[in-house]
């Protein structure tokens, strides 16, 4: 399977994503930011008396909103004030981040780190803004190896990232739940985002489609693999439980985002798991064993945590084919990153 092998970025590629992470962080805080001074605040006359009003329009209809503040006082005037100068300091900083991510982007499209679609980074940064990313929702699928490469500064073979999807994993009681939660939030990245089918999918006007699983529904799919043992079957259940990865990564067009996922060990038993215990069959089952592979061997050569010893004993088909202890692993963790 040497086409299926992680190479190592080099130092260009590496120097870059720590700038990138730096910036994100300030992207961050200047969307949450803006979101507190969304719109503008005025005075509207009734019956004789002034009213302060804030007005916005809704990112998801594009229809205007208001809502009144009180009648004129200090306070209100106060209040007013110290929005509109909030307002103009949110304003220049944004530019002033905007001068500075502009080089940045050209150079991501340069040195072709970014892997992931635009859409898909687009519905991240919806979700990061709105504090939904973390333990209680995460990446999972082919977009989680975008994760990966970032969190482990090298690259897999694009012949196993599938395009056109992303599938998040929520901690929601039900996919009903989940999706009354985010798909306003979604719409926000794009508005042509709507539910599709009787699963339901969340899916924009271009076909890309945002894909919903469940911890519970997860958990099921473990406990239906007719081939598994009830070691292996515990095992997966625990390697859900393990905390998610995030790193700052770029899309395509070389612009930041952040991504919160599974932990790579859990990616990759998993996907062996369901291509090899009767969980999926055909094409699905080739690219997800090819998946599992590829993240092995990135967690055994770059991994900052290793393979369980435990885990790999439940899998020991998985554990020869990744070659634990392959002395080439160290080598080149020692050229890259020091001893």
């Amino acid at each position: 399977m040497a086409d299926l092998e992680p190479t190592p970025m080099d130092r260009a590629q590496i120097r870059h994503l720590e700038d990138v992470r730096e910036i994100w962080r300030q992207c961050v805080f200047l969307m949450k930011q803006q979101e507190l001074y969304r719109g503008a605040m005025g005075w509207k006359k009734v019956r004789g008396y002034e009213y302060l009003t804030s007005y916005w329009t809704d990112p998801v209809t594009g229809k205007k909103q208001m809502n009144s503040l009180g009648r004129r006082s200090p306070e209100t005037e106060k209040k007013k004030a110290e929005f509109d100068r909030g307002r103009t300091e949110v304003d220049k900083a944004v530019a002033e981040w905007t001068r500075e991510l502009l080089p940045l982007i050209r150079v991501g499209r340069a040195l072709r780190i970014g892997r992931l679609e635009p859409i898909a980074c687009d519905v991240l940064r919806a979700l990061g803004t709105n504090d939904l990313l973390g333990p209680k929702l995460m990446v999972i699928g082919s977009a989680a190896l975008s994760l990966y490469e970032a969190y482990a500064c090298a690259m897999l073979p694009m012949v196993i990232k599938p395009q056109g999807d992303l599938d998040l994993l929520s901690s929601a009681e039900s996919r009903q739940e989940a999706l009354e939660e985010l798909l306003p939030v979604i719409q926000r990245a794009d508005k042509s985002f709507t539910l599709h089918g009787p699963t339901p999918l969340i899916k924009n006007s271009h076909g890309f489609h945002v894909d919903l699983h469940t911890q519970q529904s997860v958990r099921r799919a473990i406990d239906r693999l007719s081939e598994a043992s009830k070691e292996q079957i515990s095992v997966l259940h625990c390697l859900l439980d393990l905390a998610p990865v995030s790193a700052t990564t770029v899309a395509r067009d070389g612009s930041p985002v952040e991504i919160i996922g599974m932990d790579p060990r859990a990616f990759a038993l998993t996907k062996h798991a369901l291509a090899t215990l009767g969980g999926l069959d055909g094409t699905a089952a080739r690219m997800a064993k090819d998946q599992a592979y590829a993240v092995g061997r990135l967690v055994m050569k770059f991994g900052a945590k290793p393979f369980e010893e435990e885990h790999l004993e439940a899998f020991p088909d998985f554990a020869e084919q990744i070659d634990v202890g392959d002395p080439e692993a160290t080598a080149v963790v020692r050229k890259f990153f020091g001893p």
